[in-house]
């Protein structure tokens, strides 16, 4: 009789991304080969008082991505607001407000949308833009909270996803009204092939089977990029 080999650890690797306002680092957790075909990227906090995201993501970062996926998981983009608990980082700024492409100035410091006094002014969104560029993500997460749905995206292979996540998940697939300065909207705008999503969770931490639910839906989305990328390798990175 052959003895089974022991399973292979996934390979990880901590890196720094970039810093906030007040010098704490952001970091990404990459899980997963050198030579997977789709790239997952999952954000678990932008909004500093909405930390839900963090339960999935500790899920996330022990967990053995499906073959052929490498994750990207950065906990938060946001550690000075994490650490305040503001919507703002250290300067006020709405970090959801401040990407080019359709950035608008509106109101001061501190109020709830302010976008910066400039499109990326930021060092928060710098950094999340310098990896992007780099990762070019087939699928982004964006987790929120407290709206209880997954944003319907316009169409295309952002539809499919977030179908696929509001489906597994239980939660409503509904649209939102168009906001200016978004990351996903960046994104879109930089990479049409991608698709970055927003995940409104709930109200309070995910636990139990709601979070179980939650780990399976990014599961699901990231074995449809798999199949979606086999079937157009056009889509391959």
């Amino acid at each position: 009789m052959i003895a089974e080999a022991p399973p292979q650890p996934v390979p990880t690797l901590v890196q720094t991304i970039g810093r906030s306002v007040t010098g704490r680092p952001i970091r990404v957790v990459r899980r997963g080969a050198d030579d997977a075909a789709v790239d997952v990227l999952i954000v678990g906090v932008i909004h500093g008082n909405e930390r839900a995201g963090l339960d999935v993501l500790r899920q996330l970062r022990y967990a053995t991505p499906p073959a052929g996926v490498r994750l990207w998981l950065i906990p938060t983009v946001n550690p000075d607001g994490e650490r305040r608990r503001t919507r703002q980082n250290a300067r006020g700024v709405d970090l959801n407000r401040n990407y080019p492409g359709g950035w608008q100035p509106i109101g001061s410091p501190w109020q709830t949308y302010y976008p910066g006094r400039a499109a990326a002014s930021e060092p928060e969104t710098r950094a999340v833009q310098a990896l992007v560029r780099r990762v070019r993500p087939d699928v982004t997460l964006w987790y929120h909270q407290h709206a209880n749905r997954v944003i319907r995206p316009a169409g295309g292979w952002s539809l499919i996803v977030a179908r696929s996540y509001a489906r597994t998940s239980r939660l409503p697939l509904l649209s939102w009204p168009p906001l200016r300065g978004t990351a996903t909207g960046w994104q879109r705008a930089v990479d049409p092939t991608s698709a970055p999503l927003v995940i409104e969770l709930p109200a309070g931490p995910v636990r139990g089977a709601p979070l179980r639910r939650h780990v399976a839906a990014v599961w699901d989305v990231a074995r449809l990029a798999v199949a979606w990328c086999a079937k157009d390798p056009r889509r391959c990175r």
